[in-house]
């Protein structure tokens, strides 16, 4: 049914529970699944974002991506990689027409921190037009 799955991915423990779910899906229906890691420099670029804090994001983008990668690998899920800058939210809404199915974790913040900081799921939640499916994640396991 699903034959591309686009798994946005922050490093998480909520990251990882929306992973488990994209891996079971697309093991049974064979998809290809390509792991997102948006290093969000968005926010920074009014500041001037320094050299060592984009590195230390694409290093920490790399890694996750690369544990994504080794748990396909792992569970025999054909899977691809994407590393890039901007705003999250904007990447994945971008990029979803491209694909049969989003999966990304909902951190589950309480109200006050959502409106303050904004919340990358609500954001594509409230305006992405491919299919979606949100892993929650209870606030205790969020980071």
């Amino acid at each position: 049914m699903y034959q591309t799955i686009l798994v946005p991915t922050d490093g998480s423990a909520c990251g990882e529970k929306a992973i488990d779910h994209a891996l079971q899906l697309a093991g049974g229906a064979r998809s290809t699944v390509v792991f997102l890691f948006v290093m969000d420099t968005a926010r920074n670029y009014d500041e001037g974002l320094m050299p060592e804090v984009r590195q230390k994001l694409a290093d920490e983008g790399a890694r996750a991506l690369a544990r994504a990668r080794q748990r396909a690998a792992d569970a025999g899920v054909e899977a691809q990689v994407k590393l890039v800058e901007g705003d999250p939210a904007e990447v994945i809404l971008e990029d979803a027409p491209d694909f049969d199915l989003v999966v990304m974790g909902s951190h589950g913040k309480g109200l006050w921190r959502r409106l303050m900081v904004g919340s990358v799921s609500q954001s594509v939640l409230r305006r992405v037009t491919s299919p979606l499916l949100l892993v929650p994640c209870p606030r205790g396991e969020a980071s």
